[in-house]
């Protein structure tokens, strides 16, 4: 009898053991899927010019692009950028230059812009 109850111990631990590992390897690829998404967003900014999230918050944000990350960036084309932009390109010269803000922000959009 007493052999019979210690295998069923050791089956039981080994049940234990294996639904540990399954679950840590669960939480790794929780983990990594979150790095890419964060690794993507992030590409996002780098190719709009900005390498770095601005902390600042822009006072309006009529088209906004927001990504599941929880960054966004703004795609007004404006008459002058925000004074919180640290990037703000020229996308228009002629007739009058018209400018964007190329900046990655965290958060949420500001409120529409009134034009």
């Amino acid at each position: 009898m007493a052999s019979n109850q210690i295998s069923q111990v050791t089956m039981k631990s080994s049940t234990v053991m294996v639904i540990l590992v399954l679950q840590a390897v669960l939480v790794m690829g929780i983990f990594a899927a979150v790095a890419k998404e964060n690794a993507a967003a992030a590409a996002v900014g780098e190719k709009k010019g900005n390498r770095e999230t601005n902390g600042g918050k822009l006072k309006c944000c009529s088209n906004c692009n927001f990504s599941f990350s929880g960054l966004y960036t703004c795609d007004d084309v404006v008459k002058k950028c925000d004074r919180v932009c640290k990037s703000c390109a020229v996308v228009k010269t002629h007739p009058a230059k018209l400018y964007q803000c190329t900046d990655t922000f965290l958060g949420m959009c500001g409120p529409p812009c009134k034009h």
